[in-house]
């Protein structure tokens, strides 16, 4: 038992490695060597846990994979679109916390995964999007929302959730504010709502 421990901590440290090494090289300048002395093992034994840096990298990405997407369950349910926007939000904002660095990864090298997992990813995130797309169409349809391209909005929501995940790596903040402010912006812009833009008419009654 207590080898078997052994055997995960060591395979542990040395993904946490390639992580890092991952992250902020590209994948031609990363060498294994680096990896294994990020890690604090012997060239041979990370050889032995992963022959190749092909191998390194796929067990890297696919670690948490599963986990990396929001809760389906959370938009699925009967509630108010802001509720449903921010809660999925938080999940993710919460699931990437400390793991920036598999973000960058997921982003810079989705390429390089085996086609079938990219293709398991892809499925995933198109679940989630199109989830949210109709979260948005239901309020669309009951003009509570300007029409929209309800799936152009929804990537554009992942993109600020991305942006504010990279953002607190730096500057920390608490998830459920950060949440609320990205649903806030996001839906302003959707609604089209006069009290967002009147900011914008005071500016240039002032100028002129």
């Amino acid at each position: 038992m207590a080898g078997r421990k052994k055997s995960d901590t060591k395979r542990e440290s040395i993904l946490r490695a390639a992580v890092a090494e991952f992250a902020h090289r590209d994948f031609h300048e990363v060498l294994m060597d680096d990896v294994a002395s990020r890690a604090g093992v012997g060239k041979g034994t990370l050889y032995r846990y992963f022959p190749t840096k092909e191998e390194l990298f796929v067990s890297v990405v696919l670690r948490e994979l599963s986990e990396s997407h929001a809760d389906l369950s959370l938009i699925e349910e009967d509630a108010p679109l802001e509720t449903i926007l921010e809660r999925t939000v938080a999940n993710m904002i919460e699931y990437f916390h400390g793991k920036e660095e598999l973000l960058t990864l997921l982003q810079r090298y989705e390429h390089r995964l085996p086609e079938s997992e990219a293709a398991t990813m892809r499925q995933r995130r198109t679940q989630v999007l199109d989830a949210i797309a109709a979260a948005l169409g239901r309020e669309v349809r009951a003009s509570r929302l300007r029409r929209v391209d309800t799936r152009l909005a929804a990537e554009i929501l992942f993109g600020m959730v991305r942006t504010a995940i990279l953002y607190r790596r730096d500057h920390g903040g608490d998830v459920a504010q950060t949440s609320r402010e990205i649903v806030s912006f996001f839906l302003e812009g959707a609604r089209g709502s006069h009290a967002a833009r009147a900011p914008l008419r005071a500016v240039r009654g002032a100028r002129a």
